[in-house]
C-alpha cells in the first residue's frame, strides 16, 4: 500500500508531487463564524492557527470608509472561538489594499502595481517592496495571490488584453525580479468574469467565474505541458449561494472559502477539510529548513518549513529519504502509523561535524563499491553543490582480515575511489582530502560477516 499524496505540506510546503486534484473527499469542519455585513474573503491563517487574517471590502470602517475597495482585517481565536474581526490599520492605508498571502510570518499584500512584505512578529514592519512589471495603470476589482514559495504571482482585473470583464493574469520571478504579467489564456479566461486565482498545488489553479450565468462558482485548471486545461467546477466545494475566493491552510490542511451561503450581499468564511488522516513529520533542527526535498517511493515533495503533514489510508513501512539544504542526506525506513508522529534528526553540515555514509559499502578486500551503493554518490554531489565552499576528508576503513598494511592502503584507495568520482564531476580536487584508517577504528565488532561489513566503511568529516 501506498501513501496517497495530495500533498499538504504543514508550514508550507509548496508540492513539486503534482497530481490533480479532484475535490472529492472534503467537507465541513464548521459553521462560519459570526457574521458581519462586510465581505469577508481571500482568508490566510498564521502558523499557530490562532489569528486569519483576511481582506474586507464594502465595509464602512475601511480606512476611507465604502469608497476604500478593501482593507485587510483579522480576528483572533480564543479557546476556539473566533473573535470580532479587527482593522489592521498597521498596514492599511487609502489604497486598495489586497492580500496576496501569509508564508514564514511575512503578511503580503499588494497595492498599486507593488508587493509589499509585512513581519507579523515585528509589529508588522515593511520588509521589501517589489515591484510587478506590466501592472496596468488603470484597471478594476483587482484579487490574487502568491504561492508558497513566492516565485509565482496571480492576478485578476480588468485591464489590457482582456477576453471578456476581468481575466486572469500570470507573473513569475527571476532573479528576484518579477517578470511582465501575461493573460494565462483562453483556455481559461472567459467573456465573463475570472477572479480570486489561487495555486493550490504547482498544476492546479483554482478561481471564482460567473461564466455559467448560475452566480459566482469555484473552478479548477490544471497545468499540463505548459497549457492549463478546461476549467471544472469544484462541485462539492461550490454552494447554493455564491463564491468569493478560496485558499488552502497547508498548516491546518483546511479549504477556506468565501462565500455569501447564509446572507444575500455579504461573503462569510468557511473551512472545510479533505477528511484525510494525518501523521506529521517533525525535523528535530536547531535552524529553520531553507529547501529540502522528501523522496518516497516515486515520488518527490518539496518543502520548506520544519514540520509537514502526510495523509495516509494505511499502516504500512516506507523508505525516505530526506534531502535537506545544510544537512547530510538521510535515507531510512520507518513504519508510518496513523495514530504516531515522525520525528527526524538531521545530521548538519558545519565544521567538525562527522557522519558515516551508511550506503556506501565496498567488497571484501577491494575498492569496488557494492552495486547497490552507486545511486548514492549523486549524494555526496548534492552535499558539494548545495555547500560550494565545503572543505571535507574522506576517511576509508576496513574490516580486521588480512595483512594490516594491505588494509591501510586499501582503505585509502577507498577514499581515492570516491574523491574521483567527485572530482570526475566537477567537484575540486582543493576541497578533498583523503585517509586510510584500515582496520584501527572498527564501530562494531568483527566477529561476523555482518558486522565485518558495517565496518568496510567510509566516513566523511567536515573541516
Amino acid at each position: 500500500m501506498s501513501i496517497r499524496l495530495y500533498l499538504s505540506i504543514f508550514f508550507l510546503l509548496t508540492f513539486s508531487l503534482v497530481k490533480s486534484q479532484s475535490f472529492e473527499n472534503v467537507s465541513l469542519v464548521n459553521k462560519k463564524m459570526e457574521s458581519y455585513p462586510f465581505n469577508e474573503s481571500n482568508a490566510y491563517l498564521s502558523d499557530d492557527g490562532n489569528t486569519l487574517f483576511f481582506s474586507s471590502s464594502d465595509n464602512t470602517n475601511n480606512t476611507s470608509g465604502l469608497s476604500d475597495m478593501n482593507d485587510i482585517w483579522y480576528r483572533i481565536k480564543n479557546n476556539g472561538v473566533w473573535g470580532t474581526p479587527i482593522n489592521l490599520r498597521e498596514v492599511n492605508t487609502i489604497e486598495n489594499d489586497v492580500i496576496l498571502g501569509l508564508y514564514k510570518n511575512y503578511l503580503i499584500i499588494l497595492r498599486n502595481g507593488s508587493i509589499d512584505y509585512y513581519d507579523i512578529n515585528n509589529q508588522y514592519k515593511l520588509k521589501r517592496t517589489e515591484k510587478i512589471d506590466g501592472f496596468p495603470p488603470n484597471y478594476n476589482l483587482i484579487s490574487g495571490s502568491i504561492n508558497y514559495l513566492q516565485d509565482k504571482l496571480f492576478l485578476s482585473f480588468e485591464g489590457f488584453g482582456t477576453y471578456g470583464v476581468e481575466d486572469i493574469y500570470t507573473s513569475e520571478k527571476n532573479n528576484n525580479v518579477w517578470g511582465r504579467l501575461t493573460n494565462i489564456g483562453s483556455s481559461v479566461n472567459s467573456e465573463y468574469q475570472d477572479i480570486s486565482p489561487f495555486l493550490y498545488k504547482e498544476d492546479t489553479l483554482v478561481f471564482i467565474s460567473n461564466r455559467d450565468e448560475e452566480g459566482y462558482e469555484l473552478y479548477f485548471t490544471v497545468l499540463k505541458d505548459k497549457f492549463w486545461s478546461k476549467p471544472l467546477k469544484m462541485n462539492l466545494l461550490n454552494t447554493s449561494k455564491s463564491e468569493a475566493s478560496l485558499t488552502y491552510d497547508y498548516n491546518s490542511n483546511n479549504f477556506i472559502l468565501s462565500a455569501t451561503t447564509d446572507s444575500k450581499t455579504n461573503s462569510d468564511l468557511f473551512f472545510y477539510s479533505d477528511s484525510k488522516a494525518r501523521i506529521n513529520v517533525t525535523f528535530n533542527l536547531n535552524s529553520e529548513i531553507r529547501n529540502g526535498n522528501l523522496y518516497l517511493n516515486n515520488d518527490s515533495i518539496s518543502f520548506s518549513s520544519n514540520i509537514f503533514s502526510l495523509p495516509i489510508e494505511n499502516v504500512d513501512t516506507y523508505n525516505f529519504k530526506f534531502v535537506v539544504d545544510n544537512y547530510f542526506i538521510k535515507d531510512t525506513t520507518l513504519r508510518v502509523d496513523k495514530s504516531i508522529d515522525i520525528f527526524i534528526n538531521l545530521d548538519e553540515v558545519k565544521s567538525g561535524s562527522r557522519v558515516v555514509l551508511k550506503n556506501l559499502i565496498f567488497k571484501q578486500s577491494s575498492t569496488d563499491l557494492d552495486d547497490e551503493s552507486l545511486p548514492y554518490l549523486n549524494d555526496l554531489l548534492h552535499l558539494f553543490r548545495s555547500n560550494s565552499e565545503i572543505q571535507i576528508t574522506i576517511e576509508g576503513h576496513t574490516d580486521n582480515r588480512g595483512d594490516f598494511r594491505s588494509n591501510i592502503k586499501l582503505s585509502r584507495e577507498r577514499s581515492e575511489t570516491i574523491k574521483n568520482f567527485l572530482v570526475i564531476n566537477g567537484i575540486k580536487k582543493s576541497q578533498i582530502k583523503v585517509k586510510g584508517h584500515g582496520p584501527t577504528k572498527p564501530r562494531y565488532s568483527n566477529e561476523s560477516e555482518e558486522s565485518r561489513k558495517l565496518n568496510r566503511r567510509v566516513e566523511l568529516f567536515v573541516n
